[in-house]
């Protein structure tokens, strides 16, 4: 038996002694205000009862056909005992007047009467506390109910100790008056738990939530606006559920992560939380004109790719350069009008753009048989040689393989550059090389550079590049 289980069940061992007590003292003393007590009692063994048998089906895990849990029947449970309260409070209401109106029967209130409740006082403070504090531990409405209904138990038990003593100075009505008092009590606070429970059963908002899970997303470097955050509670247990926006450009594992840790950051500050986040795109304002044409072809299911963007200024204006990579089985016509239409929400993209030429290829890369050839790599090395005078900035060149294929030599090699120098010379110069070669060498298909830091100058403590260099510009 859990702690939830074993404070819902001494719960009902205290309704069983004070209902039995009071009723048996307020027949004895035909006290209204005793008797609607033992009535409230009575309630309270009812309630205590239901928010037992509520904990225990709370506390089944989901299953098929209940998949966010069982823990809702607390809540239902909360609505139940409301319910009871009210009927309670009317019949109390309904004595107390009868008996304002025609008259009140004799009433025998002794030191027994007032030992009764003061035991009542000292029960329902002890039990009240004890639910209360389990309740808040474990978000448990069930047994915020019960300990509201103890609570109740407890302010009227103290109107009806100042009732008898009222009576036993010669107040006789004030027996009855002490009954309403009960019964104001009863009502306000039962429709403050009947908000409540109703509140949680519509699955309303919890208060303030809203606003604490956006402040934890928005907190995660990378995550640009949050929408449709939703929140609803179940017993214990918060479900959330929002959706971020993030830079279209980064990598879907990337993405992924940062999901990860805003869910992370959502159940350390929300204790016993669900966590649901939904990641879409966001174009940023500072997203390149590169950056803004792959969103637009990303947008298009039948374009798989798109590569070797290339702007070129001119007077007429800007002109854009790109490979797009669609289905080898499409036919001419459709990955034409395929073609067309990226290019048109390109221009739709800057003003300044005067053309788009647009370069269309299957996408795939299948594989070719070939073979390397020393005979062509001797020969592509004497080219080398020749060109070093025209490189002076190509320090070296390393690992070249030529193999040859059905459809022509294919050649891979490395050159090696100033460490300092900046991405964007290393590869115009590569550009350049690759363009030379093919011109003294007409049979080669492709040739492929990859650029590298010098190994003699890299700063001391760095691991210079590994090979046999087999050819150099310098």
């Amino acid at each position: 038996m859990n702690v939830k289980e074993r404070v819902a069940l001494f719960s009902v061992i205290a309704a069983v002694l004070l209902t039995t007590t009071k009723l048996t003292v307020g027949a004895y003393t035909n006290s209204l205000g005793i008797i609607s007590e033992a009535l409230h009692s009575g309630i309270d063994l009812i309630a205590a009862g239901m928010t037992l048998f509520a904990i225990r089906a709370a506390a089944r895990p989901p299953d098929e056909d209940y998949m966010y849990g069982h823990e809702k029947v607390e809540s239902l449970s909360s609505l139940g005992e409301v319910v009871l309260l009210f009927i309670t409070a009317a019949w109390i209401v309904y004595e107390a007047v009868n008996r304002l109106v025609f008259g009140a029967p004799h009433l025998n209130l002794g030191w027994s009467a007032l030992a009764v409740m003061l035991l009542s006082v000292v029960v329902d403070f002890t039990r009240s506390r004890a639910l209360l504090r389990t309740a808040k531990r474990y978000k448990s409405q069930a047994l915020e109910a019960d300990g509201i209904h103890f609570s109740t138990d407890l302010i009227s038990s103290v109107v009806v100790i100042i009732g008898i003593l009222l009576t036993m100075g010669g107040m006789n009505n004030f027996d009855s008056y002490a009954a309403l008092g009960v019964a104001v009590v009863t009502v306000f606070i039962g429709y403050r738990l009947f908000k409540k429970s109703v509140h949680t059963l519509l699955d309303g908002a919890p208060t303030g939530i809203s606003a604490r899970v956006t402040e934890e997303i928005l907190a995660v470097p990378g995550i640009h606006q949050v929408e449709r955050v939703r929140v609803r509670e179940s017993g214990p247990r918060t479900f959330i559920e929002a959706t971020v926006r993030i830079d279209q450009f980064i990598p879907l594992e990337q993405g992924h992560r940062l999901t990860d840790i805003a869910e992370d950051r959502i159940k350390a500050a929300i204790p016993s939380s669900d966590v649901i986040l939904h990641a879409e795109p966001i174009c940023l304002e500072d997203a390149t004109l590169e950056d803004r044409i792959r969103a637009e072809a990303s947008t298009m299911a039948e374009i798989k790719s798109v590569h070797n963007i290339a702007f070129t200024e001119g007077h007429s204006g800007r002109v854009v350069e790109l490979h797009i990579e669609l289905d080898g089985e499409l036919t001419v016509m459709v990955a034409d009008e395929l073609a067309r239409k990226l290019e048109d929400k390109i221009k739709a993209l800057d003003p300044c753009i005067h053309l788009v030429a647009s370069h269309i290829e299957p996408v795939g890369c299948p594989a070719c048989q070939g073979e390397a050839s020393e005979i062509k790599q001797e020969i592509v090395e004497k080219t080398l040689s020749r060109l070093a005078s025209q490189f002076p900035e190509v320090l070296a060149c390393r690992d070249l393989h030529v193999h040859d294929t059905k459809n022509g030599l294919r050649v891979f090699l490395c050159c090696q550059f100033d460490p300092q120098m900046s991405v964007a010379r290393a590869h115009e110069l590569v550009h350049l090389l690759e363009g030379h070669i093919r011109s003294q060498h007409e049979e080669i298909e492709n040739v492929n550079i990859r650029l590298e830091p010098c190994s003699s100058i890299i700063s001391k403590g760095e691991q210079a590049p590994s090979g046999d260099h087999k050819g150099t510009l310098s």
